[in-house]
């Protein structure tokens, strides 16, 4: 248990000191010309004379304002000791695997396929309640933009900068990059994770072996596939067209029955990027598979809350009401 300075757990409690100050004001500026006709009158008469003189009628105001004034602290719920108390919750991860290979510049979705992954990622994100997610870019080689973190926010913050441009050497290597993701959860002990490849990559049997493993290790991979079967050439940074070295051009075409073989191997879903949304239907779908296979594996977490002892300080307030009662002031 740790001590700090006060706090408010209900602030706007505090606004009802405002109208009591009025009152208070309005009610001694009431007492102050009672106070002058009783300089006059014999104290023997006051109480028949002079309206508001009797005893009990002069402290009731005041038991009540006092009553009013403890009343709004105890509401606005003052706390001055925070405690840690162990918390048991499953260990939902998940790893989301984004390609940054040059096809991925291929503007048969418009604009292209990049603009449009990267708001499809923004929206997993926003979506991930809470889990623990991380993020890796892939070309040639895989790597780690974010490990595993339940700060949504920070990774998204990463998102306009992922471009094709920044990795190291082109190439397409899914298989590495669904390696990568379960080394994340190994090394933070996650017995049962969610792997979200976004990509165009046509799949081959290194990739079908790597999510087979993935699924081995207790772990489930879904792809969301990005492109049309139609494809686009592609340029290049000079706007010309990229060619093989036999000259012809260029044209990434996506192969959607490759991406959902894959999906399969790895014991999850596959889903065309869409403008409609089902897309990321699917893939909460999926998410919630994953997390009824994780719901065995509880990890411990440490929550901070607040002490409150308000409630205990009622007491005063009825004692202090018995107490009104017993000697008249309320009747």
């Amino acid at each position: 248990m740790t001590g700090t300075g006060i706090e408010w757990l209900r602030p706007a409690w505090l606004w009802g000191f405002l109208p009591l100050l009025l009152m208070m004001v309005v009610w001694f500026r009431q007492r102050s010309g009672t106070t002058a006709w009783e300089s006059v009158v014999d104290p023997a008469l006051q109480p028949y004379v002079i309206e508001g003189v009797a005893p009990a009628s002069r402290k009731a105001p005041l038991w009540l304002f006092a009553g009013w004034a403890l009343s709004l602290l105890l509401l606005a719920g003052p706390v001055w000791q925070q405690r840690e108390l162990p918390v048991f919750e499953a260990e939902q991860a998940e790893v989301i695997v984004f390609d940054l290979s040059r096809s991925m510049r291929a503007d048969d979705l418009a604009p292209d396929r990049l603009t449009r992954a990267r708001f499809k990622l923004i929206d997993l994100l926003r979506r991930s309640d809470g889990r623990q997610t991380a993020l890796v870019a892939f070309a040639e080689r895989p790597y780690v933009i974010s490990p595993l973190t339940d700060d949504a926010r920070t990774i998204e913050a990463f998102v306009p900068s992922l471009q094709p441009e920044i990795m190291p050497a082109q190439g397409s290597r899914p298989d590495l990059a669904i390696a990568r993701a379960v080394q994340l959860f190994e090394q933070a002990e996650v017995a049962a994770g969610h792997v979200i490849l976004i990509t165009d990559a046509t799949i081959t049997e290194r990739d079908l072996e790597a999510a087979r493993l993935a699924r081995r290790a207790g772990h489930r991979l879904s792809v969301l596939a990005v492109g049309t079967a139609a494809g686009s050439p592609l340029r290049g940074a000079d706007g010309q067209f990229l060619q093989h070295s036999d000259g012809a051009i260029v044209v990434p075409q996506l192969d959607f029955g490759s991406l959902s073989a894959l999906a399969e191997a790895g014991g999850g879903t596959a889903a065309r990027l869409s403008t409609s949304g089902v897309d990321l239907d699917m893939i909460e779908n999926a998410r919630q598979q994953a997390a009824v296979s994780a719901d065995g594996n509880e990890a411990v977490a440490q929550r901070i809350y607040w002490v409150e002892y308000s409630p205990w300080f009622l007491w005063i307030l009825v004692v202090l009401l018995l107490s009104a009662f017993r000697r008249g002031i309320v009747s």
